[in-house]
């Protein structure tokens, strides 16, 4: 299910970019690409360790959450393989047409 998503989204990319560059140009194309993909901003704030049980269920004391998720060191190899796949996806797209 995990891996489906982008096979998914490839198929529905396919026809639906020579539709925007046709309507909006390739400026507002890229826009609404962007768009599209800033909603998987929601998602990724999802993406954290999970507590350990020894720990107490509220916020951390000694560490800003943010600062202790980016010294996970999973969630940072999960994240940087993310931006290397994102930052040739869409190339075929959007320079093929």
């Amino acid at each position: 299910l995990v891996v489906s998503g982008a096979s998914i989204s490839g198929l529905a990319l396919g026809p639906l970019v020579p539709l925007l560059l046709d309507t909006y140009g390739w400026r507002g194309a890229l826009l609404l690409l962007a768009a599209i993909s800033f909603n998987l901003v929601a998602a990724g704030a999802l993406l954290r360790p999970l507590p350990v049980p020894s720990e107490s269920p509220g916020p951390p004391r000694d560490q800003a959450g943010l600062v202790r998720l980016l010294r996970h060191g999973p969630f940072l190899r999960y994240a940087l393989a993310f931006v290397l796949v994102d930052a040739g996806y869409y190339v075929p797209f959007v320079h093929g047409a």
